[in-house]
């Protein structure tokens, strides 16, 4: 007798899912979708694999995180390669952990932005991050840039964020990580239902990196690293 097939509980399957939709997403020719496409030149061998399996995990870590840090789009250095949003290989993909690299770097990729929110969180579980667009703009012809997104790519994002909140995390609070975010959750709904946002951070990059610490701290009741704070220029 065939054995009836393993059923997933509503979250999982709700990662399963986004995922699809993430991966079959029809973009622009300026923005590459990592959960789809590989690029010979900049790709190890079945990385966009790679890619939804490091998010896969990473989602199911966080069943019931209070807020989403809600950033603008993976960076080159960051989860373009690792499909983690604010995340990089070398902090995230390291010998022994769960995540694998998906670039054909000798060295893993460093993102500083990744540094500053990684060091921040930690090991909490009542935090997820995500991107108001989950794939990697970039300037044409120049895959190993970063670019903000533009309208059109911003509301193909949305839509992914809708299912985000709607499926997975729909008790969890939006946190708006600097202003493009900020500005794409004005009037964002859910349901029907304006989104909640808790708070705008700044974005820790152009300098943010201080400012971003401490907003962040008072938010979730922590009191940032003296050590972690860069002198004033």
């Amino acid at each position: 007798m065939a054995e009836a097939p393993i059923q997933q509980k509503p979250f999982e399957e709700g990662i399963e899912k986004l995922i699809s939709r993430l991966r079959r997403a029809e973009l622009p020719e300026h923005v590459f979708n990592i959960y789809r496409h590989d690029d010979p030149a900049l790709d190890a061998r079945g990385g966009a694999a790679k890619r939804r399996e490091n998010l896969r995990r990473y989602l199911k870590a966080l069943p019931a995180p209070k807020y989403a840090f809600i950033g603008i789009a993976p960076g080159y250095r960051g989860a373009r390669f690792t499909g983690v949003p604010f995340s990089d290989e070398d902090r995230l993909c390291f010998p022994g952990s769960c995540y694998d690299r998906s670039s054909t770097r000798d060295r893993a990729y460093r993102e500083a932005t990744a540094g500053v929110v990684m060091d921040l969180l930690g090991s909490r579980t009542d935090v997820v991050c995500w991107n108001i667009v989950p794939w990697h703009p970039h300037k044409p012809g120049e895959p190993l840039t970063n670019v903000d997104p533009d309208a059109e790519t911003i509301t193909y994002g949305l839509e992914a964020l809708e299912y985000f909140f709607q499926r997975l995390y729909p008790e969890t609070k939006a946190v708006a990580v600097g202003q493009i975010p900020a500005k794409a959750l004005e009037g964002f709904k859910v349901d029907g239902k304006p989104i909640e946002v808790a708070a705008t951070l700044r974005h820790p990059a152009r300098g943010g990196a201080n400012e971003f610490r401490e907003q962040a701290a008072e938010l979730l009741g922590a009191v940032p690293d003296e050590d972690d704070l860069e002198p004033e220029a």
